[in-house]
């Protein structure tokens, strides 16, 4: 969909997850951080470390350090992270909200959107705005 309105787009998975299918075809299988961090990226338009480009998230998981390594090599501004915005542990948040486990271990984030969105039976995913504080 984002490519359909004319943005660029790297799918980037580690391919870790047993659980994790590579959904789109030109999924980019590497290391996060070592993607953002990457010359061949900085030369494709996203800038070192990404800081001329928008994060987006997608069902991530805290329970390995993909998602803390991604976010501590972030240099961007602007981070969409889609997934739950319940407790039910379905994106490796246990017990918490995605916003709450940014609050506590990315305090340099700030969210400034949650919104629901379109959801398989029995999940609430909703899409949340982190910007990088001033």
């Amino acid at each position: 969909m984002l490519r359909r309105h004319g943005l660029t787009v790297h799918a980037v998975d580690n391919g870790d997850s047993l659980w994790r299918t590579m959904w789109i075809g030109d999924t980019i299988k590497a290391d996060g951080a070592q993607f953002l961090t990457s010359a061949k990226f900085a030369a494709q338009g996203g800038g070192a470390g990404g800081k001329d480009a928008i994060l987006l998230l997608v069902y991530p998981q805290v329970t390995t350090s993909f998602t803390t390594a991604v976010l501590n090599a972030y240099q961007g501004t602007t981070i969409v992270v889609a997934g739950t915005q319940n407790r039910n542990g379905f994106t490796g948040f246990k017990g918490e909200l995605v916003d709450e486990w940014m609050t506590r271990e990315m305090p340099r984030w700030e969210k400034i959107v949650q919104t629901p969105l379109p959801s398989f039976a029995g999940k609430d995913e909703a899409l949340f705005v982190f910007e990088r504080r001033k």
